[in-house]
């Protein structure tokens, strides 16, 4: 785990110019809310929250790392946020950005050659008024079928993703998310 640089750019993507990675990681987040957007709409309020692990989290805040700019990560956050009718409905945020932290990010591609994106999420319990402040990682649920040959077991996830500091990169979204509200 050093702090050289980046993980070289790979895939059949990772020649493109950087106006044209740009416009795929615009498009990324795009599609990304869209589809988070309707699988909103689709799912049962109560079974969306409970999946999303916003039953006991704030925040769920899902990261993607595409192959071919290592320098960069898409984020997607949702919260609950409560109507005038006291009705809890989901607060959804996507962008992505450049991350230096990424820098000190074990490389993923050693563990899964054959992805093009790294998925992972990071569910978040701010601390204040007395409560206690709580965060985990989580494999993307719809994800663990094509992680399971990478990934014999689940410890081995574990141990390797709590080498990096997902809670920083993962706070930088929730504040976008609070500065666009």
């Amino acid at each position: 785990m050093g702090t050289e640089g980046y993980p070289p750019d790979t895939g059949s993507l990772a020649q493109l110019s950087t106006e044209d990675k740009k416009k795929r990681l615009d498009a990324m987040v795009k599609i990304w809310q869209s589809d988070t957007e309707k699988r909103c709409q689709l799912e049962d309020l109560a079974a969306f929250i409970a999946a999303t692990g916003l039953d006991e989290y704030r925040y769920s805040v899902s990261l993607r790392f595409p192959e071919w700019e290592r320098s960069a990560v898409v984020g997607q956050v949702l919260t609950l946020r409560r109507t005038p009718q006291e009705q809890e409905h989901p607060v959804l945020f996507s962008q992505w950005r450049y991350e230096p932290l990424l820098k000190q990010m074990p490389d993923w591609k050693q563990r899964l050659p054959n992805e093009t994106v790294f998925n992972i999420s990071v569910r978040i319990t701010p601390g204040g008024l007395g409560e206690g402040s709580k965060w985990a990682i989580v494999m993307p649920r719809d994800m663990v079928p094509r992680y399971k040959p990478g990934w014999p077991r689940q410890q081995d996830w574990v141990a390797w993703t709590q080498r990096f500091d997902w809670l920083a990169v993962s706070t930088h979204f929730v504040h976008g998310l609070l500065n666009a509200l």
